[in-house]
């Protein structure tokens, strides 16, 4: 139960944080598509980026903003590494940014080459603050889960054990009974077929002959 339960969050915990770089990517992507095909990017269109949960700005060869939702968090030269490296080797780059203590964002940049206007990369990013809410969410759902489950199956192993051995205490109490002058007793059998049922009826037929 243990390794399904791990099992089961690692594998909803790398579904959570590939939907963020896949956001990232599609909405970098998205705009470079825009920038590329010679349109200017609207504020429209930076506003829906926005909406979907991300940050995109639009740079030219120096690095310098063309466009943006909002400023895009983290260190600025972690920032200005990820761009750099998209233009020099003219191929998207992704990487995870840490903003702050226990927080992180995905940066995704994309090289373009509009046919006029001076953009020459774009960048999308989205925290995974939501992604890690979620996780956190889902963790304490499986914890009380698993506490859920391992309370019925000892309430369970307890109820088996003890409808197996009342038979046990039935037997002993009327063992007790039988004394040297008086062997009409006679222990009693509740099921014939299982071993302890077995025992009791051997017992009771030595009863009989003794008797």
């Amino acid at each position: 139960m243990l390794v399904s339960g791990l099992t089961l969050y690692f594998s909803v915990r790398a579904a959570l944080l590939a939907g963020v770089e896949q956001s990232a990517r599609d909405s970098a992507l998205a705009a470079a598509d825009t920038v590329d095909s010679g349109e200017a990017v609207r504020q429209d269109d930076m506003e829906r980026f926005r909406l979907r949960g991300g940050v995109v700005l639009v740079r030219d060869k120096d690095g310098r903003v063309l466009a943006q939702t909002v400023d895009l968090p983290g260190n600025a030269e972690e920032r200005d590494s990820i761009w750099r490296q998209a233009l020099r080797r003219d191929q998207p780059v992704g990487r995870t940014l840490q903003i702050a203590e226990g927080a992180s964002v995905y940066v995704y940049a994309v090289p373009v080459d509009p046919p006029q206007g001076p953009a020459r990369v774009v960048e999308a990013g989205r925290s995974y603050e939501a992604a890690e809410e979620a996780l956190e969410t889902f963790s304490t759902v499986l914890v009380i889960g698993a506490l859920a489950a391992l309370l019925l199956s000892l309430s369970g192993a307890y109820l088996l054990a003890r409808a197996a051995l009342s038979p046990v205490g039935a037997v002993v109490a009327a063992a007790r009974k039988i004394t040297e002058s008086d062997l009409s007793e006679r222990l009693p059998v509740a099921n014939p077929k299982d071993e302890i049922g077995n025992l009791t009826a051997t017992i009771n037929a030595l009863l009989s002959r003794l008797e």
